[in-house]
């Protein structure tokens, strides 16, 4: 017990450093602006039924530029992303040049700056704070460069905003609680508030308690910072100390749900208390599989799958095309029974068995060669 203690804190010792996977929700960036500029979010339209041409546009789709502004952390999940998407733009004919903050939002604000002189052909934000961000979009925008954003909460309505389908993650993986906990449970609530998808996913998690009243919050907690896990982990061991009858966790992210295995270590609750997350990686599946895990099951999507997307979508758009304001992309239920069941010990594997994760009907065209995800 005591050694698989010590692996599950290293692990998250790995992941701490890593920024959530998702966008901050800090509110305006500014005052005296104009609907749609940064800081005023507009009304976007959800389009995920996007049809791109089928002949090549004319505009640059050989030899094109992407600038990739990111805000990434230490963790396979960045790692699958950018690979995906950076495979995906070379097999397209293009070139990438990536602009990592790794956690520090003033280099991210002096690294825009720096793509926005060097004119690429497209511009792809990976993460990042609004506040920082939002007015560089509009500087991008304004020198007539395309934006691609993936999870931070813009504003402009000229840019393409991608994200996952927070409302549907949410939804499968508390229908999957409800399955196997049909006659109810005492639950731990780990998410923190401020966070545009976390917030998307309380909403549901709120209107299921009211669905289900045999279901009842015992317990709240979760950390928000450069050591999501470790600092979940501590706030949770107190939380669950104070709620011993707690027999269920539902995590709104796999950070959160790190932190809340290692609190159930730390309380001798591991066998008494079922887990639920969402996102997926290797280090998740190990966690998930291990034996004695309470990890049940997460939604998820790939992560080196979202890349690709994304960075279809910037290849259109730096071909010409015009892209819809909003995109979302579907998750998949996976189980620890599966991951069991057929051997599965990281992405590559689970890809394999899943093949719902792929989902290349989502911007795909003759013109744009797909790419296989993975490390």
């Amino acid at each position: 017990m005591k050694s698989k203690a010590l692996r599950l804190i290293a692990l998250a010792a790995i992941a701490a450093t890593a920024l959530v996977g998702c966008a901050q929700n800090t509110g305006d960036a500014g005052s005296g602006q104009q609907p749609g500029a940064a800081g005023q979010p507009c009304d976007r339209t959800v389009a995920n039924d996007v049809t791109l041409p089928t002949d090549k546009p004319s505009g640059p789709t050989d030899g094109f530029t992407v600038a990739m502004v990111r805000q990434s952390g230490v963790g396979d999940y960045f790692e699958q992303w950018g690979n995906g998407a950076t495979k995906q733009i070379k097999a397209a004919g293009g070139q990438v040049d990536v602009y990592d903050a790794r956690g520090d939002n003033a280099r991210q604000v002096a690294q825009f700056n720096d793509a926005i002189s060097a004119r690429p052909d497209v511009i792809i934000v990976d993460h990042g704070l609004a506040d920082s961000v939002n007015p560089k979009i509009d500087e991008a925008i304004s020198n007539g460069i395309p934006v691609v954003v993936y999870d931070v909460n813009i504003a402009n309505c000229e840019a393409m905003y991608i994200s996952q389908d927070d409302t549907s993650i949410a939804t499968e993986i508390l229908d999957y609680l409800k399955q196997e906990n049909p006659d109810g449970g005492k639950i731990a609530y780990v998410n923190v508030s401020g966070i545009a998808p976390l917030d998307s996913r309380d909403a549901v998690y709120q209107q299921f308690l009211k669905d289900n009243p045999q279901f009842t919050q015992v317990a709240h907690f979760g950390k928000y910072s450069e050591s999501v896990a470790s600092d979940t982990a501590t706030e949770g061991a107190a939380a669950l100390k104070a709620s011993p009858d707690t027999t269920l966790a539902f995590a709104a992210y796999d950070e959160l749900a790190k932190g809340t295995l290692i609190a159930l270590r730390q309380n001798n609750m591991s066998d008494k208390v079922k887990v639920y997350g969402v996102d997926i990686s290797t280090a998740d599946i190990q966690l998930m599989t291990e034996p004695g895990s309470p990890w049940r099951a997460t939604a998820a999507t790939d992560p080196a799958n979202v890349g690709a997307i994304v960075a279809r979508a910037a290849i259109a758009a730096a071909s010409g095309v015009d892209m819809p304001e909003k995109m979302t992309i579907p998750a998949a239920l996976i189980t620890q029974d599966m991951l069991r069941e057929q051997g599965v010990t990281n992405m590559d594997e689970l890809r394999a068995a899943l093949p719902d994760l792929a989902t290349p009907e989502l911007l795909g065209a003759p013109w744009i060669p797909q790419v296989q995800p993975g490390v």
